[in-house]
C-alpha cells in the first residue's frame, strides 16, 4: 500500500474542516467569532438526502456535507465586522495562530503516515530560515511532545544540515550489519529550499534502504507542496482581512475630523493591513522643512506629539519622499527614528512610507514590527493606499489645527497668548473646585528690559523674549501653560500645584535665565527675571485675586532689587466664589 498523498487529495485536506476542527480543539486555541459546526444529525435535520450531491433543478442546491464544506473549516476567509473596531493586530493574531494550528496538525498527520510506511520511529520536518541560516525542528510525527523523542541530535544533526546545504540525500548506516538508522531529503518547491524530511529508527528502518531511497524523495516534495499550500491560503486570507479593513478605513476615515482622532485610527489601520505591530503618523511643512510626529502607538518609546529631527531616519525617508524598507531595523545603526537619543528601531523591521498630496511629501507613516523580515513591498503599498485615502482629510484636520493654533500662540514667542490663558485658568480653576485641587500662578517680568532695547534694539529684544520663552518651556511639565500676555510680561500656570512647588520652580526658572546669556552680533546680552507667584486656593478664593496677587508679588520682587521671587499672602483673601 502506497502511503502518497496526491496533490488533489492535499488540497482537500488543507481546505476540509471536521478533521481540522478536531486537531484545533485538542491544540485548544480559540477561533473567534467563527460559527459553530453543524453536526451530523443537524446536517441530517437540514436535508433528507444526506448523499453530498448537487442537484441542479432551476437553481443550485447544495446537501449537507457541502453546507459543512461552505461553513466550516480553516479556508473560510474571516469576514471583520462593520463596526469600527473592524479587526484589531490582536484578534488578527489569534486568527493566523489557529490557521496555522490547524496546518500543523495536517501536516503532523501527514508525517505519521511517512513514518509509517518508512518503518521509522519518528519523522521529523526541519523548516529552513534564511534570515538565521539554520534548521529547526517545525513538525514532527511524535504527538504530545515539545521536541523530537528519537532524534540524537549528535549524530544525526550534521546530516540533516547537509541535505539542506548539498539539497541531496543522505543515509546514517552501519555497513556491517546493513542497517539505516536515518535518511534525511531535502524539502524544495518550485527550486526553493524549505527544509529536510528525516525519518530515524535506532535499530535500523524497517522497511529497508532501498525502499527508502525511492520514497523518502516524494515524501520530501508532498512535503514541499503542503507547505507551499499552507503559506500560500494564509497569505491569500491574511490580504483579503486586509482588504477588508482599507475598505472600512475608507469608510470611517471621513468621519474624523480632528487631527488627533484621525492620526489614532490611522495607525490603527496600518497595523491591521499589514504585518506591524506599531504605527506613527508624521506631519511634514515643506516651507520650513520641519516635521512632527502627531501620534504614535504604544511600541515607540515617546508619544506623540513631538517634533522629528532633521538627521532621524524619518525625516531623511521623507526628504527623499521614498520608501523606506528594513527587513532588520538594527542596520540602521544608532541613527535615531524621530529624535535625537530615540534609540532607532532595533528590535525588527521597519518601513517608512510618504504621505503625498498632489505629488507633494505631507508626511509619513511609519510602521514598525517586532519580527525581522515581517514587513512586504506588497503591505507598504497597502498603507500607501491607506494615506491616499486619507490625504485630503489629513491636510483639512491639520490646516484647522494649524489655524487655531495660530489664534491662540503669541506668533513672537510662540506661548500661548492672552486668550488661550484666560481659558486654560478658567477650565483649571473649575477643576481644582471640583476636585479639591491647587492652581498656582507665577508672573514674571524682564528686568530693565527697556535698557536692552535702547541699548541693542528692538530686534535684540525680540531675541532676548525668544530666548527667555524657550528657556521657561524647557523648563516646565508638559501640562503647565507659559503665556505671553504682551509687552515683557510671562505667565505660568501649574496645575496641581500648592505655592512652595511654584515658588520653588519659579526661583529654579529665574537662575535658568540669569545663567544663559543670549548671543547678539558677536556680543552677549545678560538678562534676569523678578517672579511674584500666588495659589489658588492657598493664597486666594477668586481668579481675579489670583491674578493680582501674583502681579502685587511680582512688583514686591522689582522692589526688593529685581532677580527674586516673591510669593502671595500664605492665608486666603478675596471674596468666596
Amino acid at each position: 500500500m502506497s502511503w502518497l498523498i496526491p496533490i488533489s487529495a492535499v488540497v482537500l485536506i488543507a481546505a476540509l474542516g471536521g478533521a481540522a476542527w478536531r486537531v484545533l480543539a485538542r491544540r485548544e486555541t480559540e477561533l473567534p467569532n467563527l460559527p459553530e459546526a453543524p453536526t451530523e444529525d443537524d446536517a441530517q435535520d437540514d436535508d433528507p438526502d444526506s448523499s453530498g450531491e448537487i442537484e441542479i433543478t432551476g437553481e443550485t442546491q447544495t446537501g449537507p456535507r457541502v453546507r459543512r464544506f461552505l461553513q466550516t473549516g480553516s479556508h473560510r476567509i474571516q469576514e471583520p465586522p462593520s463596526s469600527a473596531s473592524i479587526l484589531r493586530h490582536d484578534t488578527q493574531a489569534r486568527i493566523e495562530e489557529a490557521e496555522v494550528a490547524v496546518d500543523m496538525g495536517t501536516l503532523e498527520s501527514f508525517l505519521g503516515d511517512v513514518r509509517d510506511s518508512l518503518g521509522a520511529d519518528e519523522a521529523v520536518f526541519w523548516r529552513w530560515s534564511a534570515e538565521r541560516d539554520a534548521l529547526g525542528p517545525w513538525a514532527w510525527s511524535t504527538p504530545g511532545t515539545g521536541r523530537p523523542r528519537h532524534f540524537d541530535m549528535n549524530a544525526w544533526g550534521p546530516l540533516v544540515k547537509w541535505a539542506a546545504e548539498g539539497r541531496v540525500m543522505h543515509f546514517d548506516a552501519d555497513a556491517r550489519v546493513a542497517v539505516t538508522r536515518l535518511a534525511a531529503a531535502p524539502v524544495e518547491h518550485d527550486g526553493r529550499l524549505m527544509g529536510v524530511l528525516s525519518v530515524a529508527r535506532a535499530e535500523g528502518l524497517d522497511r529497508g534502504r532501498e525502499h527508502v531511497k525511492t520514497w523518502l524523495p516524494r515524501h520530501s516534495a508532498q512535503i514541499g507542496r503542503l507547505v507551499s499550500l499552507f503559506e500560500m491560503r494564509r497569505d491569500y486570507a491574511r490580504h483579503m482581512r486586509q482588504n477588508q479593513a482599507l475598505l472600512a478605513a475608507a469608510h470611517n476615515v471621513q468621519g474624523h475630523k480632528s487631527q488627533e482622532s484621525l492620526g489614532r485610527k490611522m495607525c490603527e489601520t496600518a497595523v491591521l493591513v499589514s504585518s506591524a505591530t506599531d504605527a506613527a503618523l508624521v506631519r511634514c511643512r515643506a516651507h520650513d522643512a520641519r516635521g512632527w510626529v502627531q501620534y504614535t502607538t504604544p511600541g515607540f518609546k515617546h508619544r506623540g506629539p513631538f517634533e522629528v529631527s532633521p538627521e532621524s531616519l524619518t525625516a531623511t525617508a521623507l526628504t527623499e519622499g521614498t520608501l523606506l524598507l528594513l527587513d532588520d531595523g538594527s542596520r540602521a545603526g544608532a541613527q535615531s527614528l524621530f529624535a535625537d537619543g530615540d534609540g532607532g528601531w532595533t528590535k525588527g523591521s521597519l518601513a517608512v512610507v510618504p504621505l503625498k498630496l498632489d505629488q507633494r511629501v505631507m508626511g509619513g507613516i511609519v510602521v514598525g514590527s517586532d519580527e525581522r523580515g515581517a514587513l512586504t513591498r506588497d503591505e507598504c503599498r497597502n498603507i500607501a493606499l491607506l494615506g491616499a485615502l486619507a490625504a485630503t482629510s489629513l491636510e483639512m484636520a491639520w490646516e484647522i489645527e494649524e489655524v487655531s493654533r495660530r489664534a491662540r500662540t503669541d506668533a513672537l514667542t510662540g506661548l500661548a497668548n492672552r486668550g488661550a490663558f484666560d481659558e486654560q485658568l478658567e477650565r483649571l480653576l473649575t477643576q481644582a473646585d471640583r476636585f479639591g485641587h491647587s492652581v498656582s500662578l507665577i508672573l514674571a517680568d524682564v528686568d530693565h528690559f527697556k535698557k536692552v532695547n535702547d541699548n541693542w534694539g528692538h530686534e535684540a529684544g525680540d531675541r532676548v523674549l525668544k530666548s527667555i520663552a524657550e528657556t521657561l518651556t524647557e523648563g516646565v511639565r508638559a501640562v503647565d501653560m507659559c503665556a505671553r500676555f504682551g509687552g515683557e510680561e510671562l505667565a505660568i500656570l501649574l496645575p496641581q500645584t500648592t505655592l512652595p512647588g511654584a515658588v520653588e520652580l519659579a526661583d529654579r526658572l529665574r537662575r535658568a535665565v540669569g545663567a544663559k546669556p543670549i548671543a547678539w552680533n558677536s556680543e552677549e546680552i545678560h538678562v534676569t527675571i523678578s517672579c511674584g507667584v500666588a495659589c489658588y486656593p492657598g493664597c486666594v478664593l477668586t481668579k481675579e485675586a489670583l491674578f493680582a496677587a501674583a502681579d502685587r508679588a511680582m512688583y514686591e520682587a522689582k522692589s526688593a532689587g529685581r532677580n527674586c521671587v516673591k510669593s502671595g499672602a500664605s492665608k486666603p483673601i478675596g471674596i468666596a466664589r
